[in-house]
C-alpha cells in the first residue's frame, strides 16, 4: 500500500474518532454471507479461511448472545485486513499483528475488523480468536443494549456506560470463551497495588496512561460487578442506560467506594 495514501489516512486521527474514520480498504474486494445477520469482507488472498473463519464466527456470535439472553439479532460484518498495512488503513492507527477492534456501524451493520488469520500472526490461533472475537462481539451487544454512544472519548461528557464497565465485560466474556486468559489476567492483577480511580476511566481505556494496567482493572472491577450483582441485574442496568435513569459512579464494585457523580435526574 502506498505510503502516502496511509499517512493521510493517519492524518485523520487528529480531527476524527475511529467510529467516524474507518473504512474498508479497496484491498478487501469479497463477501459472504456466514447467516442473515453475520457477513464477511475479505481480499482474495483469504478465500481459502472464509468458510472456517465463518463457522468460528457464528460459534462464537451464538455464546455472547447467549451471554447476553438477548432475543433478537445484532447485525455484524467481520472486515478481515489481508495485510496489515490493510489492518492500519482501515483504523489510521500504526497497529502490529494481531488487533482487533469494534469501531462502529457501517450501512447497518456492525463492525468488526481484525487482520487475517493468514498473516502468520496471533490471530492464526483459533483459540484466542474465537476470544478476541466475542470481546469485540460483545462491545456491540453492549451498544445494542444500552444504545450507548460509540464516541468513546466523550462517555464521561454524556455520563454514558462507563468504557471501564464495557471494555471490562468484553473481557469478562471473553474468558468465559477462553478460560487461559482469565488464568492470565488474573496472574497480573495480583501483582498491582496502584489502581486508578473509576471515574478517570470513563472514557477511552487506551488515553490512561498506563493502558494495559487500565484493562486489566477493568476485568477486575466488571468481573466483581457481574459476581456480586449477578449477570441479569448486569444487563437489567444496560437496558436502563438508555434512559440515562442511572448513575455507574453509585456502583460499588469490589468493595471499593467510586467517587460520586452528580444525578442523572
Amino acid at each position: 500500500m502506498d505510503p502516502s495514501l496511509l499517512a493521510q489516512r493517519f492524518a485523520l486521527r487528529e480531527t476524527q474518532y475511529l467510529c467516524e474514520r474507518f473504512e474498508k480498504s479497496p484491498n478487501i474486494t469479497e463477501a459472504c454471507s456466514v447467516a442473515d445477520n453475520l457477513g464477511i469482507c475479505y481480499g482474495m488472498s483469504d478465500a481459502s479461511i472464509i468458510p472456517a473463519l465463518g463457522t468460528l464466527l457464528r460459534r462464537v456470535y451464538l455464546f455472547v448472545k447467549e451471554w447476553f439472553g438477548y432475543r433478537g439479532d445484532v447485525a455484524i460484518d467481520l472486515w478481515v485486513a489481508p495485510t496489515i498495512a490493510d489492518l492500519q488503513y482501515m483504523t489510521c492507527v500504526p497497529h502490529e499483528e494481531g488487533y482487533a477492534c469494534a469501531p462502529g456501524t457501517r450501512n447497518g451493520a456492525n463492525i468488526i475488523i481484525l487482520d487475517s488469520p493468514l498473516s502468520g500472526g496471533k490471530n492464526s490461533d483459533n483459540d484466542r480468536l474465537a476470544a478476541v472475537l466475542a470481546h469485540e462481539i460483545t462491545h456491540h451487544f453492549v451498544a445494542e443494549i444500552s444504545r450507548s454512544t460509540p464516541f468513546t472519548m466523550k462517555r464521561r461528557e454524556g455520563l454514558d456506560v462507563p468504557m471501564w464497565l464495557e471494555e471490562g465485560l468484553g473481557m469478562v466474556v471473553m474468558t468465559e470463551m477462553g478460560p487461559s486468559f482469565g488464568t492470565r489476567f488474573n496472574a497480573r492483577i495480583v501483582g498491582i497495588t496502584d489502581w486508578y480511580p473509576l471515574d478517570d476511566m470513563w472514557n477511552d481505556l487506551a488515553d490512561c496512561e498506563d493502558a494495559d494496567r487500565a484493562y486489566l482493572q477493568a476485568y477486575r472491577e466488571a468481573k466483581r460487578l457481574v459476581e456480586q450483582r449477578g449477570r441479569v441485574e448486569v444487563i437489567r442496568l444496560l437496558y436502563l442506560n438508555r434512559t440515562h435513569y442511572i448513575n455507574w459512579n453509585d456502583l460499588p464494585c469490589g468493595g471499593d467506594v467510586l467517587a460520586r457523580a452528580k444525578p442523572f435526574h
